[in-house]
């Protein structure tokens, strides 16, 4: 797990990249007026310098992230520059990589390379769109008591994840569907020339969630593939949440009658004899709640700060305290579903590659890849833990739209109406 990257440092963006950039800018407008004089071509070239300039002066310091004083570990922190994180990166490059694939696919059957870059944008568009929506209506409880202004900033955040994929397809597919429709290009043949980058690109944005600890697997009693994440990841933050990371068994069914039904008590059904939740004078048969600090923990864990902060287990009308410092440094070794959902994607751009022309309709890799994906995803989601059952079953929202997706894809499979034949310009 490598959430940031690096930082681009306060101090730098605090002068020196704005005279940057206008020093370039300037430079930039001086050779287009000596190449093509006060046309056009240099004039329009002000617009993006003027928003360039606005970004860095005014957008980028919003969105600065602070990081633990030393002088003052629990109190505000303080500017750490411009945050690059591994999991926007690992989605750049998936967006890259599958453009490029369309591309070089649409040329073989002869659609100009302009006409999929548009596509490409309208479905990259739509696809954040529609991954961010999903995330928003499935965590809804997160946004819930803020601020409208509030609520609004914390949904146009993405800089740590919140995407889901199913969400990406959907809007990616509506999105490009209406691009196609309004150019009057072929629906099912083009969308065969897109299946393999759209994988491909998810691929690459699966190392990106295992970069950023999101989409993880539940606890793995097989210590040669088990993953590890350290203090203050999702995991191990929701390992301290049900009470596994210190040895409580919590049972979480809503049939239990209790506290639970509010969402906020889980059921400690056992505990696990010399855990450090054992010796903190935890003890089975009773509802509890966890709290913590969670600002504190890289203070503690990562940054060795000691710093007196405690996390606060609330049982019984009792508050039992345990130091920070105390806990495990890194999770229980959880399954490794980032990486299989990787590799998993990975196959299947080979498979769908190779299938494309070996297809009798066209629509028919399309369908493959929703078949296949609805699948694999179903079945990983059986090994992860990050999301909780709907309409009173233990299928999550994911495994539920895999069932539907399945049965849409085997119907476009067998339907589907056009027969396989060539892009503009090539003869079949």
């Amino acid at each position: 797990m490598q959430q940031t990257l690096f930082y681009i440092p306060h101090w730098f963006l605090q002068g020196p990249l704005l005279v940057i950039w206008c020093v370039l800018g300037l430079l930039i407008f001086a050779y287009l007026v000596w190449r093509y004089g006060w046309t056009g071509d240099a004039l329009n070239f002000l617009p993006v310098f003027l928003v360039g300039a606005a970004l860095i002066h005014f957008v980028i310091p919003g969105i600065e992230v602070t990081d633990v004083n030393p002088e003052d570990p629990t109190g505000p922190g303080v500017p750490a520059g411009l945050a690059i994180r591994g999991y926007g990166l690992m989605m750049l490059l998936g967006l890259m990589a599958g453009i490029s694939l369309s591309i070089y696919r649409g040329r073989q059957e002869g659609y100009p390379p302009e006409k999929i870059f548009n596509l490409a944008f309208w479905m990259v568009i739509c696809g954040i769109i529609g991954a961010r929506l999903f995330y928003v209506i499935q965590k809804a409880d997160q946004f819930s008591g803020l601020s409208p202004g509030e609520a609004i900033g914390k949904m146009l955040n993405m800089t740590e994840g919140g995407l889901v994929v199913y969400g990406s397809l959907i809007g990616a597919s509506l999105g490009g569907a209406f691009y196609l429709w309004r150019a009057r290009l072929p629906l099912l043949h083009i969308a065969d020339i897109a299946a393999p980058g759209m994988v491909a690109g998810l691929a690459l944005g699966r190392i990106g969630c295992l970069l950023n600890g999101c989409c993880y697997g539940g606890v793995c009693d097989v210590p040669q593939i088990a993953q590890q994440f350290p203090a203050g990841s999702p995991p191990y933050l929701r390992q301290l949440e049900t009470g596994e990371l210190i040895g409580i068994h919590a049972v979480t069914e809503s049939e239990i009658p209790g506290p639970a039904e509010d969402g906020q008590f889980l059921f400690a059904e056992s505990v696990q004899p010399g855990s450090i939740a054992d010796q903190a004078g935890v003890r089975a048969g009773s509802w509890f709640q966890v709290w913590y600090p969670d600002n504190q923990f890289r203070a503690v864990k990562q940054k060795g700060l000691d710093v007196g902060q405690q996390i606060v287990i609330s049982q019984n009308e009792r508050l039992i305290r345990i130091r920070i410092a105390e806990l495990p440094d890194r999770s229980l070794g959880v399954w490794p579903t980032q990486l299989i959902a990787a590799i998993n994607a990975a196959l299947l751009v080979v498979l769908l590659w190779l299938y494309f022309p070996l297809r009798r309709r066209n629509g028919q890799v399309f369908a493959l890849l929703i078949i296949l994906y609805s699948i694999t995803r179903f079945l990983i989601e059986l090994i992860r833990r990050d999301e909780l059952g709907q309409f009173g079953t233990s299928l999550t929202i994911s495994q539920w739209i895999s069932v539907a997706a399945v049965l849409f894809g085997f119907a476009l499979f067998a339907m589907a109406p056009a027969r396989v034949d060539g892009g503009p310009g090539k003869e079949r």
